[in-house]
């Protein structure tokens, strides 16, 4: 963060070390063919309040490559934000359906625009161009868009 930039959304969150474990049934390259070394930083886009059961959990990833910088990604569920305090209720994307409502749209998209043209969608080619090891990929191959779905679902209650 830039010195004296407050940060308004995602303020909080948590962090975990992960890594990448391909199944090798796919053609993507660079970090999709596997990554010991990543970073994960959960968080909730505002704060949460026990009386009001919403919550638009989010999250950034890194996967440290060795001689350059990481390659990042974002997900969420939802701009909406989700009727529930568990996190892994609902599956976590790279592309997010705009708002529906006027001011929302706006709200996010003049926020947006100072980084991408393209609101609530991330490209994840950067995964694709370069292994953990900081190996350039020739042809890099990445898909579209990718979903991230909770394995464990059980046991987190949707309640404060």
């Amino acid at each position: 963060m830039p010195e004296g930039r407050m940060k308004v959304v995602h303020a909080q969150g948590t962090v975990t070390k992960i890594r990448y474990e391909s199944v090798g049934d796919h053609p993507y390259t660079g970090i999709f063919t596997g990554a010991e070394h990543g970073i994960m930083r959960i968080s909730e886009v505002s704060r949460t309040t026990p009386d009001v059961v919403r919550t638009s959990p989010g999250f950034g990833i890194k996967f440290l490559r060795d001689g350059m910088s990481s390659a990042n990604g974002f997900g969420m569920f939802s701009f909406s934000g989700q009727p529930s305090f568990n996190f892994l209720t609902n599956s976590w994307t790279t592309h997010l359906a705009e708002p529906q409502n006027t001011c929302g749209r706006m709200t996010i998209s003049s926020k947006f625009a100072e980084g991408t043209r393209h609101l609530g969608n991330t490209s994840v080619m950067e995964f694709a161009e370069f292994d953990q090891f900081g190996r350039r990929v020739e042809i890099p191959v990445w898909p579209f868009m990718m979903r991230f779905e909770p394995t464990i679902t059980q046991g987190f209650p949707d309640t404060f």
